[in-house]
């Protein structure tokens, strides 16, 4: 048996054969991660990571290996620590600084997502260690893996590329009243105001008429006003409790409403009434996603599709669901029926691509969000997941010119404003970076790593009193954000305030004490502040780290 390097939390026991922890699935001791790096041993830890000492079988020299924890991570902080370890690999190809601390690789192995640093050589006595700029992928990228609800459940996810959607089902019912028949009419025309001035003076001839309540609460709904819509089926279920429709219907209310207990109690009575009913499933497998029930929603959708296969909807909400699992091989599979059935699809291709990204297939996956564009041309997020691709690929003139047209095509997405800053970086293009993350920020001020990005780019162009207000706002946003602490240090010693820039590589350690840079960083302003004794222990500090 081979014990878990995480003696405090996990003391697992797990088989000689194993390479990852079956228990909390970091790598095992003597594990070589990606056939290259030999597991050593567990240098220090945090609530999302560990740290762990290994050697690089090619070079023999000792590296540091930063793990994601893979129970304690969602999809969107595995794509986050990703792309933050390509920006890290990137401009660390460009801060050879001798002494300086550099990403050198990062990769996926198994159920874990890695990085992988080491010390370039022996450090001069004054130069701080700048850490390189990185880059998180917004949770606008992360939706767009998010799939469209089907009717009469009919949401769209955010950042969805939705094909035309079916009409919110009208139940067929036959009705002496003319004026229902007319409010039908009208609804299926759209005219919504009118329909809703005939239904009304339907229950005015007859307060019990089920078909006008049904219709009022339908078009209540199609006009925002859903405390009223409520109200509507509440009255019509008093009077016809056994209609299942009538109780989707309501579920569509609560859920605008984000009443979602109330919203299953909704699918589940519908359900008694008719086991059958699919849309009910469907349904209710949607709404134990967004509560965070994953699994359950899949019994849910199995269900569905064993009633019936050809649901296109099912299949698509079936494939989000597992690839928010991470269990792509089966969301490929499920997204592939879909596609059987739908081949012209934009969704259903854009989907696919997304799941070929996280497959590490970029150039497949740009094969399908090409097709998506192709399908819909005016579709903002169809560029904005073909220019993740050709990023993800480093070409990036041609990413820069996707999210470009996804700017143009849509001008409120902060996240292609956000990506398009990182790749004009990656250009070397600093001030059509700024000018593109300052966009994406009026978009939505809480972007942390584009504060950070803007705060480092201005840090590199000699702005320092610009950066530290950008690095300031990083760390309201997110007060452990090690390399923001450090960037400020830096930006305050640029400035000659090195009082100021001590106190803020302080705090760098104080977040991270195992980070070998911060404690150099600390002896250089200790240097500068002529206390020798205290900047010597902090540099002797810093070598121990890098030494373990």
């Amino acid at each position: 048996m081979v014990m878990c390097l995480d003696s405090d939390d996990c003391q697992y026991a797990n088989q000689v054969t194993e390479r990852f922890c079956a228990n909390c699935g970091i790598p095992i001791a003597g594990a070589p991660l990606q056939g290259r790096y030999t597991i050593q041993s567990l240098r220090a830890k945090d609530r999302a990571t560990v740290t762990l000492n290994a050697q690089d079988r090619q070079t023999g020299k000792e590296v540091t290996v930063r793990v994601l924890r893979p129970t304690r991570a969602r999809p969107e902080d595995r794509a986050d620590f990703l792309q933050d370890a390509e920006l890290a690999l990137t401009f660390s190809s460009t801060m050879q600084e001798p002494g300086s601390i550099c990403v050198t690789d990062f990769g996926e192995d198994g159920p874990v997502a890695f990085l992988v640093k080491s010390v370039v050589e022996e450090r001069p006595a004054n130069v701080p260690v700048t850490p390189p700029v990185q880059g998180r992928i917004d949770a606008t990228e992360l939706a767009v893996e998010q799939l469209p609800f089907g009717a009469p459940v009919q949401r769209a996810m955010p950042g969805t590329i939705v094909s035309t959607p079916p009409p919110n089902r009208v139940p067929q019912r036959v009705t002496n009243s003319a004026w229902v028949a007319k409010g039908d009419h009208s609804y299926q025309l759209g005219h919504y105001p009118e329909a809703l001035t005939y239904y009304e003076r339907a229950l005015v001839e007859n307060q019990q008429a089920v078909d006008a309540w049904n219709g009022k609460g339908a078009i209540l709904l199609h006009m925002g006003r859903f405390e009223e819509s409520l109200l509507a089926y509440n009255q019509a279920l008093s009077l016809r409790p056994d209609d299942p429709d009538l109780w989707i219907s309501r579920a569509n209310v609560l859920h605008e409403l984000q009443r979602y207990d109330e919203e299953m109690q909704c699918y589940n009575q519908a359900l008694t009434l008719d086991p059958g009913y699919i849309f009910a499933w469907t349904g209710r497998g949607m709404t134990l996603v967004e509560l965070g029930h994953p699994y359950e929603a899949l019994k849910s959708f199995d269900q569905a599709l064993v009633l019936d296969p050809t649901q296109v909807i099912v299949w698509q909400a079936l494939s989000d669901t597992l690839f928010s699992l991470q269990r792509y091989g089966e969301a490929l599979i499920a997204v592939n029926h879909a596609l059987e059935i739908e081949p012209n699809n934009a969704a259903l291709w854009d989907t696919k691509g997304n799941i070929l990204r996280r497959k590490k297939q970029p150039e497949a996956a740009l094969d399908f969000h090409q097709k998506a564009t192709l399908l819909t041309p005016h579709n903002a997020m169809a560029w904005f997941d073909k220019a993740n691709d050709l990023r993800d690929l480093k070409r990036y003139a041609e990413a820069l010119a996707d999210y470009d047209q996804a700017v143009a095509l849509d001008p409120t997405m902060a996240g292609a404003w956000y990506n398009r800053g990182n790749v004009l970086a990656f250009l070397h293009m600093v001030d059509d970076a700024l000018e593109s993350y300052d966009q994406a920020l009026q978009l939505d001020d809480g972007l942390v790593s584009a504060w950070y990005n803007k705060g480092s780019l201005l840090h590199e162009r000699g702005r320092d009193q610009e950066a530290l207000i950008a690095f300031d706002r990083a760390l309201i946003l997110e007060p452990d954000y090690i390399a923001a602490w450090n960037n400020k240090g830096l930006a305050l010693f640029g400035l000659g305030r090195v009082e100021e820039a001590l106190m803020t590589f302080q705090q760098a350690t104080r977040h991270a004490p195992e980070e070998a840079d911060a404690w150099y960083n600390q002896a250089i302003a200790l240097e500068n502040l002529g206390r020798q004794a205290e900047a010597q222990a902090c540099r002797e500090h810093a070598r121990t780290l890098e030494e373990k």
